[in-house]
């Protein structure tokens, strides 16, 4: 069954795009799109369909979900289960490889996708942002990782969210996630916070503070506006996302982590 948050982006009317018009023609604007791409009724999260959505509409970046399968092949997916586009209730890490290629989407018919594959689809086209799932992860997991996206090009300008092993293993390779306590803390120490970290934050959360902590410093801040969020919050969600972005924007902040169906507020 497709869920619910596929179903809303259908529902928005042409009355509703009146309502909130793209809100920044003249302006350059950095977008990560969540879970995998472009997410809509048709185009499953983590799919190819989505990355190639994304590639079209010109992202910046997509940001990936990624688990392992039983035999340790990375897949993108983002739920601890198969159920909610696959309809079959078992876990990545219960599956192997091939009994995961055997699985088809609704929408799309198509197998989970593979990193290999999405880092090809990829490659020259968008930035990673990786959301790696689980805690404790094999080096060798983590190698390859790093390899499949050297080999394509997109270990360069890539960034990570999530703490433990990856950011262990990742450091001075990718940009790493961080809250404003660790940021400080890092400047104080004299670290280099410009070339190995960028602040992610909620938008509703981001404020004046965050935004002039990252320019005395020089590091990326990243703004994520999620529908699930807003809903989380009991707040209408395409007025919360039209708000934030109008608000962060008159901070001066550029880089957003976006749910596709935001994309109309930019160009």
């Amino acid at each position: 069954m497709v869920n619910r948050r596929l179903a809303i982006a259908s529902m928005f009317s042409a009355a509703s795009l009146a309502v909130y018009p793209r809100l920044y023609a003249d302006e350059r604007f950095y977008l990560a799109a969540h879970r995998g791409g472009v997410v809509d009724e048709t185009h499953p999260e983590n799919s190819i369909a989505s990355v190639l959505a994304a590639i079209s509409r010109n992202y910046w970046m997509i940001e990936v979900d990624v688990r392992a399968t039983r035999d340790g092949e990375p897949i993108l997916q983002h739920d601890a289960t198969f159920e909610r586009y696959f309809g079959d209730p078992r876990r990545p890490e219960a599956m192997s490889w091939a009994e995961v290629r055997q699985l088809r989407s609704t929408p799309g018919n198509r197998a989970p996708l593979h990193f290999d594959e999405m880092c090809a689809l990829a490659e020259g086209k968008l930035r990673l942002m990786l959301d790696l799932k689980g805690t404790e992860f094999p080096k060798l997991y983590l190698q390859r990782i790093e390899d499949t996206m050297r080999r394509h090009g997109l270990l360069e300008g890539a960034c990570t969210l999530g703490g433990g092993m990856v950011k262990e293993h990742f450091a001075g390779k990718i940009l790493l996630s961080t809250g404003r306590k660790q940021l400080r803390e890092e400047a104080t120490r004299k670290k280099d916070v410009a070339h190995r970290y960028f602040l992610f934050e909620l938008g509703s959360v981001m404020d004046s503070e965050a935004v002039s902590l990252c320019a005395a410093h020089g590091v990326m801040c990243m703004a994520a506006i999620n529908t699930f969020r807003y809903e989380m919050a009991k707040v209408d969600h395409w007025e919360g996302a039209a708000n934030d972005i109008r608000r962060l924007r008159a901070l001066g902040v550029r880089h957003f982590q976006i749910d596709s169906i935001y994309d109309r507020f930019f160009v």
